[in-house]
């Protein structure tokens, strides 16, 4: 419950609860305009309406949000902390906003980041560079043309009454973790007898495209997406292996329900597959990680701190200090799980070695938060490095994209060559 005086009740509902159905007036340019709305799928099952632009405006103290629609937007919008950041959700809207847009920041928005979180839900993400407050929101409609126009703009607040503010939203709204649940279609079924059971997980998607190259405009998302999907393919021809996905379409997946996805499917096996990128841009090479309580390296934990970060990214609560793997460390299941996991890794280096790039010591573990089922066995597979522009002509090229699926498809048959599967009821 909320106390204190109707003023202060009045400035957190404010704050919190400007979850309104929205509209916004006309254009910012018809080559935009059109290029947007074309990719919203006029015609098919997706969304109508497009956010086709946006901009920034900043001064003092204060950031305007200015956001252009072709139609009548359904959004709600919050604050978060730890990071801070401002959310918008929106419902059945297409965000055919520029690349651009994601680079002009300024004032109180230090990143800018938009997507999808599920078929039918996307988000605009604003990294904070200080507390705020919604000073004023406009939605306005342009009775001629039909289009939209959002204006939110932000005044910098104290930070200790900010956290407050958001922990007093949490205690009306929830939290945005509850928000993402389960992403796009993601093919299921009972567990085949007879069959081993391989969950692959594109790493990213949607709102998240995690990293990006140095040259060209290749994103993680989308190679991590290809390569998995040719890896199944692979996979369903080699043996008795029953493929399941945690994305198979550029949406954006939580860490906890990648996890999920893993458990459900009693899977016998996961592998993540990511293309990250570093601060060392000399590095490179593909990595096998497998998870470990304390990481076996610097570069083993910033990957892993970086690719924690995912559910952040896309304006869902930071990740838990809490930390379920460490409390059950001794548990049995865990160990054999582990020592699962450290044998698939030696077999996919072995596999890999002379074929692709190894980084040095290509085995490696940090406390990934994907890899964190006790019950199932997981890697996460850098196929390479975005950061390094040699992995990253490698990475974009679709010959390269196939060889390396190809490669840990034998490397997964032979690993279970001679194995019995687990009966469907186990």
């Amino acid at each position: 419950m909320i106390s204190g005086s109707p003023a202060g009740v009045l400035a957190v509902i404010l704050f919190a609860i400007m979850a309104v159905a929205a509209s916004f007036p006309p254009g910012f340019g018809a080559a935009a305009f059109a290029q947007a709305k074309a990719a919203s799928g006029e015609g098919d099952t997706r969304p109508a309406t497009v956010a086709y632009d946006g901009k920034l405006e900043a001064w003092e103290k204060q950031t305007a949000l200015v956001l252009k629609f072709d139609g009548k937007p359904d959004y709600r919008l919050f604050f978060m902390d730890r990071p801070d950041r401002l959310v918008l959700e929106f419902n059945e809207i297409t965000l055919g906003f520029d690349q651009n847009f994601a680079k002009r920041t300024g004032g109180l928005v230090r990143q800018l980041r938009f997507g999808s979180i599920t078929a039918d839900r996307s988000r605009l993400v604003l990294a904070l560079a200080a507390g705020a407050e919604i000073r004023e929101q406009a939605l306005e409609a342009d009775a001629q043309t039909g289009r939209y126009s959002l204006r939110i703009v932000l005044g910098e607040i104290d930070q200790a009454l900010f956290s407050k503010r958001v922990a007093e939203q949490h205690a009306l709204l929830g939290t945005s973790g509850e928000a993402v649940v389960k992403g796009g279609r993601v093919r299921s079924g009972p567990k085949r007898e007879g069959y081993f059971t391989i969950v692959l997980d594109p790493g990213h998607g949607g709102i998240d495209g995690g990293a990006k190259g140095r040259t060209t405009d290749v994103a993680e998302k989308d190679v991590t997406l290809s390569v998995a999907l040719q890896l199944g393919q692979l996979l369903e021809k080699a043996g008795p292996f029953h493929v399941f996905y945690t994305r198979d379409d550029d949406v954006f997946i939580s860490l906890r329900e990648r996890q999920a996805v893993a458990r459900r499917e009693n899977a016998d096996l996961m592998i993540s597959i990511h293309a990250d990128a570093l601060r060392q841009t000399y590095v490179r090479g593909a990595t096998i990680y497998t998870l470990a309580d304390k990481a076996s390296d610097a570069l083993a934990q910033q990957v892993a701190d970086s690719e924690n970060l995912a559910d952040v990214v896309a304006g869902l609560a930071a990740p838990e200090e809490s930390d379920v793997v460490t409390d059950i460390l001794a548990d049995l299941t865990l160990r054999e799980t582990t020592h699962f996991s450290r044998a698939f890794s030696s077999m996919l280096a072995r596999k890999m070695r002379d074929r692709v790039n190894l980084i040095n010591n290509p085995q490696r573990a940090a406390s990934f938060a994907v890899l964190k089922n006790a019950e199932v066995p997981s890697v996460l597979l850098e196929l390479g490095y975005l950061s390094n522009s040699k992995d990253e002509r490698l990475m974009a090229d679709p010959a390269w994209q196939l060889k390396v699926a190809g490669i840990v498809s034998e490397a997964v048959a032979d690993f279970f060559s001679g194995r019995q599967p687990r009966n469907s009821g186990n």
